[in-house]
């Protein structure tokens, strides 16, 4: 397994990911399905063009993309000392052997070469202990429970933020 920057030329292993993850687990992200499958190839794309301060991270087995994660810092001056992670994704059966990890590590890595960040937040469904862990077990800590923060086929599902403080640099 390799782990590289997604680039443009990675739009439809990308958005294939993408789409399954949202599909198998709807109640991991905050966009739907429905609200991403008719995004253009020139759209995707554009979203996995390198920046700077943002960039999607793609797990590989061969050529095949098995996991992936996005990292970028927040774009408002007084919030630019903060940096987030979303879009956190194995493939099924890949789980549990330890992309996620990888992943994760790769992304704070990025985060930290970021002058100036001082933390990394994300945000994770309250059901889903196994992220929960993992993401505690690179120190991050929960400092909120958002009740309700999604409704998925009319069923609310909370929502924990949590937070790496990497210090003041």
């Amino acid at each position: 397994m390799r782990v590289r920057q997604l680039t443009e030329s990675d739009a439809s292993s990308f958005q294939t990911l993408r789409l399954a993850g949202l599909k198998e687990t709807p109640t991991s992200f905050a966009s739907s399905y429905e609200e991403e499958v008719h995004r253009s190839p020139e759209d995707i794309a554009n979203h996995l063009a390198a920046r700077d301060d943002r960039r999607v991270l793609g797990a590989f087995e061969g050529a095949r993309l098995i996991g992936m994660v996005g990292v970028g810092r927040e774009s408002l001056t007084k919030l630019r000392h903060k940096a987030f992670l979303w879009g956190v994704y194995v493939s099924a059966e890949k789980r549990g052997a330890g992309v996620g990890r990888i992943l994760l590590g790769e992304a704070i890595g990025f985060a930290q070469s970021m002058p100036g960040i001082t933390q990394v937040n994300l945000s994770v469904n309250a059901c889903n202990h196994a992220a929960i862990r993992l993401y505690a077990s690179f120190g991050f800590e929960q400092f909120a429970l958002e009740p309700a923060s999604m409704i998925v086929d009319g069923q609310p599902y909370d929502e924990v933020h949590m937070s790496l403080r990497l210090g003041l640099r």
